[in-house]
């Protein structure tokens, strides 16, 4: 099980995190001490988590990625989902966490079939 994590610094303060990889039960820990280390480091406008190159999203990644943005919210931190692929999209629905992608989506209305 590999994960990638690369972190690049916008001008404006702005972080990505990009990831790579399977994002599960035993990556999912590295993913929670960036996001920690980030938080306590400096002052962030804004973390963008970038999930282009995941090519496994387990419920634990999902848990994590979910809490993170829990506590960046309370710091005043916005945290979003970017680029995920159109399983990511379903995933992060089917949990009700939809307001952490980055861009609205309407996964369910492009699939739902009318009788």
């Amino acid at each position: 099980m590999t994960l990638s994590i690369d972190t690049s610094t916008a001008d404006n303060g702005d972080v990505t995190i990009t990831l790579s990889g399977e994002v599960d039960y035993a990556t999912a820990p590295n993913i929670r001490q960036t996001i920690t280390d980030l938080l306590e480091s400096q002052s962030i406008p804004t973390i963008r988590v970038d999930v282009a190159k995941v090519t496994v999203l387990d419920s634990t990644g999902i848990g994590t990625i979910v809490v993170a943005y829990r506590i960046a919210r309370d710091m005043g931190v916005a945290l979003r989902v970017t680029n995920p692929n159109r399983f990511v999209t379903r995933l992060f629905a089917v949990v009700g966490a939809e307001e952490l992608l980055e861009e609205p989506t309407d996964t369910f209305a492009n699939t739902a079939k009318t009788s």
